[in-house]
């Protein structure tokens, strides 16, 4: 795990969290909802090189996305769309350097299998 401050702090889960929402990032992807981040933590999980994390559910995305606000590692954002009800979903953008996630998390998370 990387020396940034506050990084000791986050779970396993939360790390999985920041680190999609930081490669989402840097694909021009941001911001982005719940169900987005979900489908980034399969497809990234299914291609690391660890069993750190099982399976991550929609409930655990929105705790970790939550949590990962209220730590200033993400901030909410103003988004065009809207669902199907008219209601406004939260979405997400990175608050720190998209760097500095990699280097914060776990190095386990940044495996890639072969």
């Amino acid at each position: 795990m990387g020396t940034n401050p506050g990084f000791e702090t986050l779970s396993t889960t939360e790390q999985v969290v920041l680190l999609c929402v930081a490669t989402c990032e840097r694909s021009d992807e941001t911001p982005v909802q719940a169900h987005e981040v979900r489908h980034a933590c399969r497809a990234h999980l299914e291609s690391a090189e660890t069993d750190v994390v099982g399976t991550v559910s929609e409930a655990d995305v929105m705790r970790s996305l939550y949590r990962l606000e209220d730590a200033e590692f993400l901030e909410e954002a103003e988004r065009d769309r809207r669902s199907p009800t008219g209601k406004g979903r939260p979405a997400y953008s990175l608050a720190i350097d998209a760097d500095d996630v990699e280097a914060g998390v776990d190095d386990r998370l940044l495996e890639r299998a072969e």
